[in-house]
């Protein structure tokens, strides 16, 4: 082997080193994940995720919700005229940290663990409904008297 193929070696060997400290889920899902929001809602409505508040906005519309706080994770929305159930994310199994497995080792499935890019959302895209507004409550509607 001449000089030149040894130093081509080492600079490939050296080039390589700091991707393997990466993996297969981090680098293809990366950062926080986008949700869309979609409804039959005319008006503009108020989200609220851990990551940030989008206030005013219309549907369809994409969030970022947190990564690291996936499983259970609540998405608020309020509007001036509508109630509207809250939104729980669920997660599953991100199915590049398999490819991390076979490739990436012990060394790219922990950075997949501690960037939680093992998990992603079960669901990505949410059609919300208004709850129905009940103006008067039982009491309004019924002629009472005082017990006595």
């Amino acid at each position: 082997m001449n000089k030149f193929s040894k130093l081509s070696y080492v600079a490939l060997s050296l080039a390589l080193v700091p991707m393997s400290f990466s993996s297969c889920a981090t680098i293809c899902s990366g950062g926080n994940p986008v949700i869309t929001i979609d409804g039959d809602i005319k008006e503009p409505v108020n989200i609220y995720t851990e990551v940030d508040t989008y206030t005013g906005v219309t549907l369809p519309a994409k969030v970022l919700v947190n990564r690291h706080k996936l499983d259970g994770q609540c998405i608020r929305i309020e509007s001036d005229q509508h109630k509207f159930n809250d939104i729980k994310l669920r997660k599953i199994l991100n199915g590049y940290t398999w490819g991390n497995i076979l490739l990436g080792g012990i060394i790219g499935l922990s950075v997949d663990l501690a960037t939680n890019c093992v998990a992603k959302p079960l669901q990505k895209t949410f059609f919300i409904k208004p709850i129905n507004n009940q103006t008067e409550t039982a009491s309004d509607s019924i002629s009472s008297t005082p017990i006595q």
